[in-house]
């Protein structure tokens, strides 16, 4: 029995090391906070490593998540024991640590002093949610693809809400049914899975981002925030109540 114990111990120790680890190597990290499992808005803090110090970027921008909250999603974090797991189609936005992929848009070019890697989307744009497709949770053409999926989001007819939309790194091993085509985008309402804000705040937000630093999301409701605040080495946050 205190054998078991021991390694059960060894175990939440190196899923605590992990994060800290990828945190540690970070340059730049966005946070987003709700009130708690199931609320449907929150709070975006950006943050720079300036040394070793972490400073906040600005003001608090107001965001949105699923319409029914947030859940544990599959990162580079590792699940604690819970009772929220994300799933296809929950209308949860993920909970945990991850990158960010492709940046995509209606428009030709992105907004003036944006760096970050654009792609404009086309009629023939899709991502794939369905589970038993080769291309579940990818952004592909279809006309370039086998088309294997009987689900897509047919991604330039999310309008506005694509005008401008950012790859969350959810589920990057694409394991059915964990979830899929997660995104940061605007048009700040509750989402099916993503996190939403208004276009003036989603603006400066891409102008912040830099293709050539390590930037991370971390995504929780505030009580797991304070919770693994310390393990994962998470910076202070001036948080408005």
């Amino acid at each position: 029995m205190q054998k078991v114990f021991i390694i059960m111990i060894s175990l939440v120790v190196m899923v605590f090391q992990f994060s800290a680890s990828q945190i540690g190597r970070a340059q730049k990290l966005v946070i987003a906070l709700s009130a708690h499992w199931n609320s449907t808005s929150g709070e975006m803090y950006l943050m720079d490593k300036i040394g070793s110090r972490w400073i906040q970027n600005g003001t608090p921008t107001p965001v949105s998540f699923g319409r029914k909250g947030l859940a544990w999603g599959n990162g580079l974090h590792k699940n604690p024991e819970g009772e929220y797991r994300k799933h296809e189609g929950d209308e949860r936005s993920p909970a945990g640590i991850f990158t960010f992929g492709s940046l995509y848009g209606l428009d030709s070019l992105p907004p003036a002093g944006v760096v970050y890697p654009y792609k404009q989307l086309t009629p023939l744009t899709r991502c794939v949610d369905d589970s038993v497709s080769k291309a579940y949770n990818q952004v592909v053409e279809e006309d370039s693809s086998t088309k294997d999926w009987s689900s897509a989001e047919r991604m330039q007819h999310a309008d506005p809400d694509y005008k401008y939309v950012l790859i969350v790194e959810h589920n990057a091993d694409r394991t059915p049914g964990n979830g899929s085509c997660i995104f940061f985008h605007i048009n700040k309402c509750p989402t099916s899975g993503c996190t939403s804000m208004d276009e003036q705040n989603m603006v400066p937000f891409l102008q912040w981002l830099d293709p050539e630093t390590t930037t991370l999301l971390i995504q929780l409701p505030q009580k797991e925030y304070s919770k693994f605040h310390l393990e994962w080495h998470l910076p202070d946050l001036t948080i408005n109540h």
